[in-house]
């Protein structure tokens, strides 16, 4: 995957994802509920803007088809995926380490403050109007060519330390999906998060299709009811502080591939 650098990734990540931070008026369909509506500059072309936002999907699986502007010329992920499956009765975002939207060539400038207005086009729910605020950074993020999606500070592991490893299985149950983690030398700790790191402990990301469903902070988790068809469930390791976990010169990572009816 080709990397792409976000400025002032870490401000931004810390503010896209602060508990019950709602930036605008959230935008809402009977099922789909989008919040927290943020943005930020690419490094790579300061005419592109990298949007996230919250998605509730208080429903059945839905599938999110595209993405436009008025005010972008095109609107399309950051990555090749096809149309997004949200499973039913979850959260799931567009976040910066993950897929997010990409708007290109933006009209006006890109200021601190500026409210930017985005539509996403769901299989059920319609289209959904919401605005996202830009927030300009005041300095330049580390991004790296380690993290799972090109961004993200990482956490190398030294000589003589644990070195995780994990791998997934996934099965089908009444709720939708299970998905258990199996890992060596680490251990999922929610009551360090936040805290200093320590060698071998933290806590995962999970994704379906690239799309963040949120945080891991133990070995097994529910996935919702999804569309039929093919998907990928991946799980990343991070520290307590929240940096990507690298052995060697790859980040710890494991993904599986299931098949809904």
């Amino acid at each position: 995957m080709k990397a792409r650098k976000i400025l002032g990734f870490g401000a931004v990540f810390g503010a896209v994802f602060a508990a019950g931070i709602v930036f605008l008026k959230p935008a809402k369909s009977p099922q789909i509920l989008l919040s927290n509506a943020t943005a930020a500059p690419l490094e790579t072309d300061p005419n592109q803007l990298a949007v996230f936002v919250k998605i509730d999907n208080a429903g059945q699986p839905e599938t999110l088809l595209s993405a436009s502007s008025p005010e972008a010329q095109t609107a399309t992920l950051s990555e090749r995926y096809g149309p997004l499956a949200v499973p039913a009765d979850s959260t799931a975002s567009l976040a910066a380490d993950g897929v997010f939207l990409q708007l290109n060539d933006l009209s006006g400038s890109l200021d601190d403050g500026r409210t930017v207005p985005i539509s996403l086009t769901f299989a059920h729910a319609g289209t959904l109007t919401t605005r996202a605020r830009i927030i300009a950074p005041q300095t330049k993020g580390d991004a790296s060519n380690y993290g799972l999606f090109g961004i993200g500070d990482i956490c190398q592991v030294g000589d003589g330390e644990p070195a995780p490893n994990i791998s997934l299985e996934a099965t089908k149950i009444e709720a939708g999906w299970k998905v258990l983690v199996t890992s060596e030398d680490f251990e999922f700790t929610p009551n360090l998060v936040d805290g200093p790191h320590v060698p071998g402990t933290g806590h995962g990301h999970i994704y379906l299709n690239g799309l963040k469903l949120g945080r891991l902070y133990s070995a097994e988790t529910t996935v919702g009811h999804l569309p039929p068809g093919q998907h990928e469930i991946r799980v990343t390791l991070s520290t307590n502080d929240h940096r990507a976990y690298v052995v060697g010169d790859a980040p710890v990572t494991s993904s599986i591939r299931i098949h809904s009816d």
